[in-house]
């Protein structure tokens, strides 16, 4: 998840130490540097790598920031002349009218597009065409005709007409939320018509103007969060194409700063159909507005979970043993209040009886007080919910329009936890382990119960997802699929217990 940058090498002068140095940034990704030469030996320190700053040679301010030194201080003799110079590689790059203090709260919007955006923004009747044989209005044939004085009188009758259209209607989306408000707009660009045709191309683009400044990292993180959901109801990674910055101190007309991210590669993901999101956000404009203003305003405690589990997500059809646990330590990462634990009085009771035994039995017993901490802490794990009751527990939350889809959903979950377990604590399984490395209906599983149940609690329709259409939908190709895994997965059950029966361990497969 990570801006497009374009490829481009940019001749200036960069402030080393207060002075001006000759320099070069090449913009090429991760592969990213900033070279800056001197006669004279010079350093950089530590603190000055978050911000250095430079101008090309057309006059761009460039602010290279949270840079990580390749070669800090280098020399080279050429016939007897000694030159200087570093090589440093920034995290991310601002260039425009003006420098970017990445510490500074001076951001008032952050502007951006990603890859699926025109597809999960579908935005029908933005741009179209009208071709009937009907009479136009008097206003219409006097705008078109004209441009058309000239013309000869029988190119100015008759013929067929056909009337191309751009109808710009405001955000597609628009929400506040607590960092600010949020907007979902056509960034529609082109030439003017010509002999040559007519040319427009548009691009959806998310803004969001916050409440007060903040800075780079607040921004970011803004972002993240925002793209995190737009991966969901894709169902696949988006590349943020364009990051533009708007600075507290920007005068009316300045054009905003261009953000270029460079610590992350581009991953290509299989384009979006419009009818496979999980919700569209231009076929259902006010319930995406009401998602996104709860998936925002509810990160703060459930963002560690939602990273953990968008991590492996985005990942589509590439499965690893990392995202299958990544999964599971998802629903481990939700606050506390989504579970409720049942534990009866008499189990309380005990367990404040052994702790007290455990406490003063330490206090005669140099062993028992080596060991106390240990005992201590798995008294306290007692009554705790497993990995298990988490999934389920949220997997009650999913409405029966989408539940009554799986028989046989508790035994998959049981299934894929098993198979975390194996992999995490090397614990038994009841299958083989050539069963458990098939990790797709595991890893499917836990993901679809996140995913799902973290969409219903802020707000989404599932009675209306549960029944539309589709074409490559991930999630309505799970459920396709889900019967057939469950059977195979009980198959290898019965095949390990036959086996074991005969004296011929799965585990050795």
């Amino acid at each position: 998840m990570i801006e497009a940058d374009p490829k481009a090498n940019i001749l200036g002068h960069f402030t080393v130490q207060g002075v001006d140095h000759a320099g070069a940034l090449k913009l090429d990704g991760t592969a990213t540097e900033l070279q800056v030469y001197s006669e004279d030996f010079f350093h950089l320190k530590t603190e000055e790598m978050a911000c250095v700053r430079g101008v090309s040679n057309e006059g761009v301010s460039i602010s290279a920031l949270h840079c990580v030194p390749l070669t800090l201080s280098g020399n080279a003799t050429y016939h007897g002349k000694h030159r200087h110079y570093m090589v440093l590689r920034p995290n991310f790059v601002a260039l425009g009218p003006r420098y970017l203090e990445p510490a500074e709260r001076v951001i008032t919007s952050i502007t951006l597009g990603f890859s699926d955006a025109n597809s999960l923004f579908y935005d029908w009747g933005t741009f179209g065409s009208i071709f009937e044989d009907r009479k136009l209005s008097f206003g219409q044939r006097r705008e078109i005709l004209r441009g058309m004085k000239q013309r000869p009188r029988h190119r100015k009758r008759g013929g067929w007409l056909r009337l191309y259209y751009h109808w710009d209607r405001g955000p597609i989306v628009e929400t506040n939320c607590g960092l600010g408000k949020i907007s979902v707009w056509n960034a529609t660009s082109g030439k003017f018509p010509s002999p040559n045709g007519i040319e427009l191309r548009n691009n959806v683009r998310v803004t969001l103007e916050f409440e007060s400044p903040v800075d780079l990292d607040a921004a970011l993180r803004a972002v993240y969060q925002m793209v995190s959901l737009f991966e969901l109801t894709a169902q696949a990674q988006q590349d943020i194409e364009e990051i533009n910055l708007r600075h507290l101190h920007a005068e009316e007309r300045e054009v905003p700063l261009s953000l270029h991210v460079m610590n992350a590669e581009r991953r290509k993901a299989e384009k979006l159909h419009p009818t496979d999101a999980l919700l569209n956000g231009g076929l259902h404009e006010e319930e995406f507005a009401r998602v996104l203003t709860r998936w925002m305003d509810t990160t703060g405690s459930r963002d560690p979970a939602r990273q953990r589990f968008i991590g492996g997500f985005r990942r589509g059809s590439n499965y690893t043993i990392d995202r299958l646990v990544g999964a599971a330590n998802a629903f481990d990462l939700l606050p506390s209040e989504d579970f409720t634990k049942k534990v009866p009085v008499e189990i309380t009771s005990l367990v404040d009886q052994l702790r007290k035994q455990v406490q003063l039995a330490a206090k005669e017993n140099e062993t028992i007080r080596e060991h106390k901490a240990l005992f201590l802490n798995n008294l306290g794990r007692v009554g705790d919910l497993n990995l298990r009751s988490k999934v389920l527990q949220r997997w009650s939350t999913v409405p029966p329009s989408i539940a009554a889809k799986f028989s046989g959903m508790d035994e998959a979950i049981a299934f894929s936890v098993q198979a975390r377990n194996f992999f995490v604590h090397g614990s038994e399984i009841k299958t083989s382990k050539e069963a458990a490395y098939e990790l797709a209906p595991f890893t499917d599983t836990l993901e679809f119960v996140f995913g799902v149940s973290e969409l219903c609690t802020c707000g989404w329709n599932a009675d209306r997802w549960a029944v539309e259409s589709y074409s490559w939908s991930r999630s309505k190709w799970y459920i396709s699929n889900f019967s057939e895994n469950l059977r195979r997965l009980k198959q290898a059950v019965v095949e390990f217990r036959a086996n074991a029966a005969e004296g011929v361990s799965g585990h050795d497969c």
